[in-house]
């Protein structure tokens, strides 16, 4: 008699799709995304890229829904943890997972194409946008209120908008310079600001 070993399920085809997409997306910005190139990269036939998605808006929409979701569990997962704590786990989301110099972050791939996007994939980056926004305001504000962070006479919304312009700045510029320099820097300044009288 033969026994078949269990063996783990190999990854299913959405999420490759998805995995190669994102990838491309980070690195070239949406225009940069063809079926023709996904179906070459995950080994899947391009007819049948069109039962997983329908339309180059269908995958953005799945792509940028995910990386919702996914920024909603990361700030989950650190809840219990003290405000600088999670501030740095914060940051190591984009030092680690999306890597200043060779990626951008799903939501900002999608700017330099914004005048080009369908009305229902801005709404989507603005989603992403904003999650991650009101996620990180939530750590600002416990850290505040903890006496961790200095508010420096502002708002929590403005130094989260702030927060979020200096991250997003320091990924565009390291992008370009090609070292994560210009990134760290405006961490290092934010951190400073954030923690100092």
């Amino acid at each position: 008699m033969t026994t078949i070993k269990n063996t783990p399920i190999a990854k299913d085809t959405r999420t490759a799709i998805l995995d190669a997409a994102q990838d491309m997306v980070q690195r070239q910005s949406i225009s940069g995304v063809s079926f023709q190139e996904l179906a070459k990269r995950t080994g899947i036939k391009k007819g049948s890229m069109y039962y997983h998605f329908e339309s180059k808006d269908d995958l953005s929409i799945a792509l940028l829904e995910r990386a919702a979701a996914e920024m909603k569990d990361s700030f989950t997962r650190g809840e219990g943890k003290s405000p600088t704590q999670r501030l740095e786990y914060y940051f190591n989301i984009y030092r680690f997972h999306i890597i200043p110099s060779e990626k951008m972050c799903p939501g900002g791939s999608f700017a330099g194409e914004w005048g080009k996007l369908t009305d229902s994939v801005q709404a989507q980056v603005q989603r992403l946008i904003h999650e991650q926004t009101q996620c990180l305001q939530q750590v600002l504000s416990a850290g505040i209120a903890s006496g961790e962070f200095k508010s420096h006479g502002q708002s929590d919304e403005d130094l989260t908008q702030w927060l979020v312009a200096c991250i997003q700045g320091g990924l565009l510029t390291s992008r370009v310079a090609g070292n994560s320099a210009p990134f760290e820097a405006a961490i290092k300044v934010a951190t400073q600001y954030l923690t100092h009288s």
